[in-house]
């Protein structure tokens, strides 16, 4: 996430306008079911299996907690940034080989070129073919690198939980069916502005995507997830979806709103205020979906950042001791749930 960039723009928007939220400071418990989901006793047992547990793992070994066995040998990531050459490379490397381990139907490296003073690196494909509508995809994103530059970045909530949810939701949707094609995309090159460039991380990956006539259906970035210092709900533990502002946004962006509000009450996922912004700010992977497919839908889902936003983003402070274990589980059950009826899961199986 580049935060400072991110806050300097909402900052000017307060100037001149009032932001407009959708369903505004939403909770939970005000929430209710419109028919968007019907209940699924399997995406039930996914939801309920996210746990401390399942999500450490990747976060230590993402930040530096803990060496992962990378190419055969043990690694320590001490930097994801994507300028710092072998350590970013040894990232990329760690997301491919452990989507490659869960028996995804495809995983792959999409190589992007770079520009000026962006490195070249690569995009992390994993995928789930879908059975009846293989042709209609549903993207779920995270991105790999980080900051600082050129110091230690451990990045753990920015963007190691994503990355970690997103791998949760390939482990866990892996030998299921679903009737549209599940991507899991791991991007490199989000801290590296703008978004929109065709040449590097989700940029590339979007523009080539729209160039190959793919029919991306859905986007979901998951992007800073762990971290609140917010109370108890109604106001405190907020988990944003941003949209593009007002009506710029399609109708099919709204649904998924609708979409994981209705997962939330159906599953009863308790203990955070679920808060919608239409404020079209694109500093984040899913802003290259909007620039290269303005019709499709493409949300971000991000802890709080409108009010409380986290101090440590962007610094050597951003470790895994900062993260509230409870609020973080929780948004990561509310991701798999509506990963899972986007892609339209199968339930007789």
């Amino acid at each position: 996430m580049f935060a400072q960039l991110k806050r300097t723009a909402w900052k000017a928007s307060l100037l001149g306008i009032v932001v407009v939220t959708l369903l505004a400071a939403l909770s939970v418990s005000g929430a209710s079911a419109s028919g968007a989901v019907t209940y699924n006793p399997l995406v039930a047992t996914m939801i309920n299996d996210v746990s401390q547990a399942e999500l450490e793992p990747a976060v230590e070994d993402l930040s530096g907690v803990t060496a992962p066995v990378i190419g055969g040998s043990p690694y320590t990531i001490q930097t994801r940034s994507s300028s710092s050459g072998v350590p970013i490379d040894m990232v990329e490397q760690y997301v491919y080989e452990t989507m490659q381990s869960y028996g995804l139907s495809s995983v792959s490296y999409q190589n992007y070129p770079g520009k000026g003073g962006v490195q070249p690196g690569r995009n992390v494909i994993g995928q789930i073919t879908g059975t009846t509508k293989p042709n209609e995809i549903v993207v779920i994103g995270a991105h790999m690198d980080d900051r600082p530059w050129d110091v230690l970045a451990p990045g753990a909530d920015d963007d190691a939980s994503g990355v970690s949810a997103v791998l949760y939701l390939a482990r866990s949707f892996a030998g299921k069916s679903f009737d549209r094609t599940v991507r899991f995309v791991v991007f490199g090159s989000e801290e590296n502005a703008p978004w929109t460039s065709n040449k590097y991380g989700s940029g590339y990956y979007a523009a080539q995507a729209n160039a190959a006539g793919e029919n991306i259906v859905a986007m979901i970035e998951a992007d800073a997830l762990a971290y609140n210092a917010g109370s108890a709900p109604p106001k405190g533990r907020v988990v944003e979806m941003h949209t593009r502002f007002g009506k710029k946004a399609p109708a099919a962006e709204t649904a998924i709103l609708t979409m994981w509000h209705d997962v939330i009450a159906t599953y009863g996922i308790t203990g955070l205020n679920a808060t919608d912004y239409a404020m079209g700010m694109k500093y984040s992977d899913h802003g290259a979906f909007w620039a290269y497919y303005p019709t499709v839908p493409a949300v971000l889902l991000i802890e709080q950042e409108w009010d409380v936003t986290n101090p440590n983003w962007h610094t050597t402070g951003d470790t895994i001791e900062t993260f509230n274990w409870t609020y973080y589980v929780q948004v990561t059950r509310t991701l798999v749930g509506l990963a899972a009826h986007q892609a339209q899961i199968i339930s007789t199986q």
